[in-house]
């Protein structure tokens, strides 16, 4: 889909891309367009959506990440000391700034909640990148999955598949991400990386 030269790219930092807003390597525009695709995920009924813009409170990610679950895959664990434990469970999209492409996969998230302020004080949660066979929806998620596909294509987006990110890059480079080491570098890091 890319050739090296565009993963290098990708690496360095440039977007890449055939069509707008990508081809004019413009990051104002690039998450512009993320944002307005965000509101479009926002308006498919009953879904919730967190997005995370801010590189995860430091460093550099190459995407914006998205979590999107319904009121009905939220689990309350326990409630004691004034906190409630949540159990939510969803599918994240990570939406590439460099590329107008996404990975999308489950997860399972944990979220402490302070019931008198009603305020997150703790969490957990897991990344798509550290495992590229997460790249997996179970058949709970499909029709949530069918409305959120729909979506990013009308944006443009191509998800990619387990195949496409698994595949080793070809050439010898150095990518700024705490989830790999470089002997072991897929298409998966040239796109989606996260420098802590």
């Amino acid at each position: 889909m890319f050739s090296d030269d565009q993963l290098q790219d990708a690496i360095e930092g440039k977007a890449v891309g055939d069509y707008y807003p990508y081809n004019t390597n413009n990051e104002r525009e690039i998450e512009a367009h993320i944002r307005r695709m965000l509101y479009r995920l926002k308006r498919i009924p009953n879904l919730i959506v967190d997005a995370e813009w801010e590189h995860f409170g430091s460093g550099y990610a190459s995407f914006v990440e998205f979590f999107c679950y319904r009121k009905e895959d939220i689990t309350v664990i326990e409630e004691k000391n004034g906190e409630r434990e949540l159990e939510i469970r969803g599918i994240i999209i990570d939406v590439c700034r460099l590329a107008p492409v996404t990975i999308m996969g489950e997860d399972e998230r944990m979220r402490i909640i302070n019931i008198a302020v009603n305020e997150e004080v703790g969490g957990a949660y897991s990344s798509l990148l550290d495992d590229p066979r997460r790249l997996k929806i179970s058949e709970r998620f499909h029709t949530v999955e069918r409305q959120l596909k729909q979506a990013l294509e009308e944006f443009e987006y191509v998800i990619l598949d387990e195949e496409t990110v698994n595949k080793p890059l070809s050439f010898k480079t150095k990518i700024p991400t705490i989830y790999r080491e470089s002997y072991g570098y897929k298409v998966l890091d040239a796109l989606f990386y996260w420098e802590d």
